[in-house]
C-alpha cells in the first residue's frame, strides 16, 4: 500500500490533533481569503504550528453531516466556526499531517489576557 494516498491514512496511521481556528476563511486575520469558497479555517493546531504566522497555517476543510451534500454550493455550510474555536480533527495524509479535517468543536470558556500578562477568564 502506498503510503501517501487517501487509503493509507485513514486505515493506517490515523492521525487526531486538536487547534483553534484563526481565520474563518474571511482574510481579516491571515491576509488570505478561502477563494474556494469551501468552507475552510486556517486552524494553528497544538504541538505544530506555535512558531506560525497565522497566514503559514494550513487550510483545513470542515466535515459536514451526511444530510449536506457539500458540492457545488448545495448542501448547507458550514460556517459555524468563528475565530477562536477550538476543534478536534484528524489529517487525512495520516502521518505525513499536510491536510486536516476539522471534525468537531470543543466548548469552552474563551481567556483573555489581562494587563499583567496573565489570563483571566471573560
Amino acid at each position: 500500500m502506498a503510503k501517501n494516498n487517501y487509503q493509507a491514512g485513514m486505515t493506517d496511521g490515523m492521525r487526531w490533533f486538536m487547534g483553534i481556528v484563526e481565520d474563518r476563511g474571511t482574510g481579516q486575520f491571515s491576509g488570505k481569503k478561502d477563494n474556494t469558497k469551501l468552507g475552510r479555517c486556517k486552524v494553528r493546531i497544538y504541538g505544530m504550528h506555535e512558531d506560525c504566522k497565522t497566514a503559514e497555517l494550513p487550510w483545513a476543510h470542515v466535515a459536514t453531516p451526511a444530510q449536506s451534500a457539500s458540492i457545488s454550493g448545495i448542501g448547507r455550510s458550514p460556517t459555524g466556526l468563528v475565530e477562536g474555536s477550538k476543534v478536534v480533527g484528524f489529517f487525512v495524509d495520516g502521518t505525513d499531517g499536510q491536510e486536516p479535517i476539522i471534525f468537531c468543536t470543543l466548548p469552552h470558556v474563551q481567556q483573555k489576557k489581562n494587563d499583567r500578562g496573565k489570563k483571566k477568564i471573560r
